[in-house]
């Protein structure tokens, strides 16, 4: 009875001790397990997304300058003939009071986009006759000669020119004493004229430079500016160069 008790006993102790060995076993190959599989990434909060993959912002995209509207061609008369400036400001050509009028005429007509027109002044005791070439707003002047005359190379003023306030806008004119078409005749006054007289229409005439007129003396051609106002004399109409203009 002793020894099948005692049986018994190392039976229950054998089988706790499976157990105990089954146990450990299984809970060594979970965990075993667990460490091989790779851990989960924590669920995003509810309401929220992942954030985007950071790249490089875009290089800005540049700005065209706009390019300025060229001006308009420029004629800059003086006292000794006057030149032509492009659009660009180059002077494309240049014409003295004693040259040719023919190169003159065609460059002319380039810059005001057509032929001129065609008038005649005619002469008397102290004045030659001219040819008289006329764009709107621009007349050149060139001497008329007969036989009785003296040759060109010995009249005061072989050609000369005279512009107004009809001229085109694109073209533009200037003169080296600052004055301009259109200006009010009290700020042509303060850039001081050496002369002022009455004209017959009611306005008044302003001359620049009257000293240079000196072709006898020197045989220069350096001619004076005559600035007219309007009727009202209130502002400059039209501006002259040339030698003893009526």
């Amino acid at each position: 009875m002793t020894e099948r008790r005692t049986l018994i006993i190392l039976s229950s102790v054998a089988g706790a001790l499976l157990i105990a060995v089954v146990v450990v076993l299984s809970v060594y190959l979970v965990q075993s397990t667990r460490s091989a599989s790779p851990t989960p990434e924590p669920p995003a909060a509810p309401g929220t997304t992942a954030p985007p993959t950071s790249s490089a912002p875009a290089a800005p995209t540049p700005t065209a300058t706009p390019t300025p509207e060229a001006e308009g061609p420029l004629i800059d008369v003086t006292g000794t003939g006057f030149t032509i400036a492009n659009t660009e400001g180059e002077v494309t050509f240049t014409h003295e009071w004693a040259g040719d009028a023919a190169p003159a005429v065609a460059a002319l007509t380039e810059v005001f986009g057509a032929a001129p027109s065609e008038d005649f002044q005619n002469g008397d005791a102290e004045n030659y006759a001219y040819n008289i070439y006329v764009w709107e707003g621009f007349r050149l002047y060139d001497v008329s000669l007969g036989p009785g005359n003296r040759p060109r190379a010995e009249v005061p003023a072989p050609t000369y020119v005279s512009f107004d306030t009809d001229i085109d806008d694109p073209v533009t004119v200037e003169d080296e004493f600052g004055v301009s078409l259109g200006m009010p005749i009290a700020e042509a006054r303060a850039l001081g004229p050496v002369s002022e007289s009455a004209l017959p229409d009611g306005g008044v005439r302003l001359v620049f430079g009257a000293d240079r007129g000196s072709f006898y003396n020197d045989g220069a051609r350096n001619f004076s500016a005559y600035v007219d106002s309007d009727a009202a004399g209130q502002s400059v109409q039209a501006i002259t160069y040339g030698f003893r203009v009526r």
